[in-house]
Parts: C-alpha cells; structure tokens; sequence
C-alpha cells in the first residue's frame, strides 16, 4: 500500500501542475479538461475492478483466442481474400499522387495475389517483426477520392491492421513473387511482407503454449539483446515467461528464422516496469497508468506507421488486464452488455453514462468510433480515446477539425468551434455504452 500511496502522491502532484495540452489541433477547443489520468482516480483507486477469479478467467478465454491460429482450419474463406477487389474497383479509388487507380494496377496485383493458391499451405506461424496487415499484396495506398470530406489522407483502405511480433498467425498461402503472404491473426486477415513471418512446428508450440504470459505495459519500446536489436513492442504485446528474477521478466521472443523458414526463439530480459505478468490487476491506477502511457499518440488509421485508431486504442488498453476484444468499434460494442443511449437528449445520455457505467470498464459507441469512460470532470463526462478529427460545415461545405491524436475530452469537446457541425459532436452522435465487467 505504501508503494500506491506514494504513486497518489506523485499523481497529485502532477495534477496541481496540470496545464492546458500545447498542440495546436487541441488547445483551443473547449471544454478543457486535465490531460493528466491520474485526475480522475477515485478514492478507492488501488481495489482491483475484477476478482481475481472473474480475471483469470477472462485472461484464459483470451489465452485461447490467441493461440487460435495455431488450432484448426484456417478459418477465412476465399470470400474473404477476395472481398477487397469487389469493394475497390478500378477508377474510384485513388494512389499517393490523388490520381485514381487504374484497371492495370488491379489486375497486376490480383495476379500477385495467387488466388487459386488459397489454402495451399495451410500451416502455423508467427510473426518475428511488428508489421501491417494489407487488405491487397502491397504497400501501395488506396484512399477514396481526396475531394470528399474526412477522406484521403490518413484513410489508406489498404491497410487493415498493426500485427504486434510475437502473434501465433496461421499461413493460407504467399504471393506469385512470395514477398507477401496472407494469414489470419486471432482477430484479423490480410497479407503481410513474408519477411515478418515465420513457420513454427509441434516442438515449437509445445514449448510457447504452455507457459505464462508476459505482457508489455510500456509504448514504444525496443527489444534487444546484448547489442542485437530484436523489434519494437507496444503495449499489449503477449510473449512467454520463462523465468521470474530479481528485477527482470525473462521472455522467449521469435527472433528469426532459419533456413527451412522455422521460428528462432531466444530468450530475453526485460524490466520489470517494462513487462509484467500477465494478466496484470485491473485497478483504477494500473488503468490510469496505461492510458498516461498511450497519451498523445499520433493517430494511425488501421495501425499505419505503427500507431493506433481508436478501436486498437482501446484493445490494446484492455488486453494487459485480460479483457479480450475484437478489432474494430462496432465489433467491441457488442462485446459486453449494451445500453442503447439512441433517442436521448445529451443530458440524458451523461447522466446514464454516469449511472449505468464504470470509469476504465466501459466503452461509448458512435458509429465509426469508440471511447473510453474515464470518468468526471466538474459533473461532466470524460472520455480517453485516439480520434483524426470534429466535422464540421462551412456555406454547406463539409470538413474536418483535425486533433488527431489520443487525448481526453468531454463529449461535447470543440462545441464553441466556429463552424462545427452540431451532428458531428460526440455527444449527438453517440449511440450506446457497452459495459465490459
């Protein structure tokens, strides 16, 4: 308790030095409200959210959707794979340079894709570097057309997600040239840069299931050994423990592969405030410290560049307590008990936020986007969540205030921004609360 007392202490500290966020996108919208996650800690910060019972249990059922890949069938059908070349056709979608993309590129690149190769190889893996996953066998970009509002730049449909290094993944089949294969994750497929992956066989699985998981808590950061850079992990990334010591977690990490394409495994040391068993306790301020990790992210739609959406924002918030959750927004709001909040005035939908909800254990729901309930400031509701941007209108034109970023705001944030599309505030556009404990 000491340890927790002193962590209030430096937390309140922080707080009395609390100043209005610095970046440009941000700091003249209004309401303000801290930026500091620590703020909004109750008195009763240090009591876990979950028995510990409930939590294990939860972390065993996310344990098997982890390891899913690595049991079965692979479980997307060709339906799947080719799903991307019905919804972007040829001339209505555009490239980096904003001209459309043309039939030639399409038919270039369902070649490379090897459709009649689906399943062929049909094999476990797992991925040795973070990548991306691609809804086609490229990097090229696919944006709709830059003219319409909130479209082009960042929304490359193209990219489906950020794969952490370390995700049991199960292979269909690689690209006509193989620099791409596509696979299934335990929440997503797509194709990723054959470089990034690796097979595992029986030995392999037999020794990476069984163990206790590891969870890194810290954003950002580099895995080496001795002057051997491994990858980068953010947090949520799952690895085995191996060993338990004095001021390190011993992990086993893919760091390669070998000539016949199986996964090298080495083993690792990391401090302790770096990785933690896992689950780690679903507190107030384990909570708190993991959003004050993600604060100020840049945005990333679908995981580009490394970075987070909103959807990937709260899953990887959730996963270190054990709280497993799909991929996208609308996916996580059925992943509790929904409360629709449709037909209610703004006050209304506070006050059954307030009553209905728990800070740090419930996710808001518009179409498009997902937040956190982080709790109060001054009566109003709080929200932790990583968005690109505020519509707004001009002479009947459409357009964006762009923040761009992970922040923590009212539902009401920018409602004094000349020209803001009053539909396009949080508030108005919320459609439900989904409780996860």
């Amino acid at each position: 308790m000491k340890s927790y007392r002193m962590k209030f202490i430096v937390g309140l500290l922080l707080i009395l030095c609390f100043c209005p966020l610095k970046a440009l996108a941000f700091e003249k919208l209004t309401p303000k409200v801290s930026q500091n996650p620590f703020y909004y800690l109750k008195s009763d910060y240090a009591m876990p959210l979950l028995s510990k019972d409930e939590q294990n249990n939860r972390a065993s059922g996310a344990k098997d959707r982890f390891f899913l890949p690595w049991s079965g069938d692979f479980r997307h059908s060709k339906d799947d794979l080719l799903w991307p070349f019905n919804a972007y056709l040829p001339g209505k979608v555009y490239g980096e340079n904003e001209r459309p993309r043309e039939k030639r590129w399409f038919d270039e690149i369902y070649s490379k894709a090897h459709i009649e190769a689906f399943k062929d190889i049909n094999a476990p893996g797992i991925t040795i570097a973070e990548g991306s996953l691609r809804a086609f066998p490229t990097h090229d970009p696919i944006f709709l057309s830059p003219e319409l509002p909130g479209e082009g730049y960042p929304f490359d449909y193209g990219q489906v997600s950020r794969v952490n290094p370390g995700e049991p993944i199960r292979i269909s089949h690689f690209s006509r040239d193989n620099s791409f294969a596509y696979v299934e994750t335990s929440f997503a497929a797509g194709w990723i840069d054959s470089r990034k992956i690796a097979y595992v066989n029986e030995g392999f699985i037999d020794r990476y299931m069984p163990l206790p998981l590891a969870v890194i808590v810290k954003d950002d950061k580099v895995v080496s050994k001795g002057n051997l850079f491994i990858f980068n992990v953010k947090i949520g990334s799952l690895f085995p423990l191996n060993k338990v010591l004095l001021y390190d977690l011993e992990l086993l990490v893919p760091t390669g592969k070998d000539e016949a394409g199986l996964a090298t495994l080495e083993a690792v040391r990391l401090p302790r405030d770096f990785a933690k068993r896992w689950p780690i306790e679903f507190s107030q301020w384990n909570a708190a410290s993991l959003i004050d990790e993600m604060m100020g992210e840049t945005y990333g739609w679908g995981g580009m560049y490394g970075k987070r959406d909103c959807s990937a924002t709260t899953r990887d918030f959730f996963l270190p307590f054990g709280i497993w959750l799909p991929r996208n927004s609308s996916a996580q709001a059925k992943s509790g008990t929904f409360i629709s909040l449709e037909g209610l005035t703004p006050l209304q939908k506070e006050k059954a936020i307030k009553e209905g909800g728990t800070p740090f254990a419930s996710i808001l729901y518009k179409p498009g986007h997902v937040m956190l309930y982080a709790g109060s400031y001054r009566g109003r509701v709080v929200v932790f969540h990583n968005l690109w941007g505020l519509r707004t209108k001009s002479k009947g034109v459409e357009g964006r205030y762009v923040i761009g970023r992970s922040v923590l705001s009212t539902l009401d944030v920018g409602k004094d921004l000349p020209g803001i599309d009053p539909d396009g505030l949080l508030i108005n556009a919320i459609t439900g609360m989904t409780n996860l404990l």
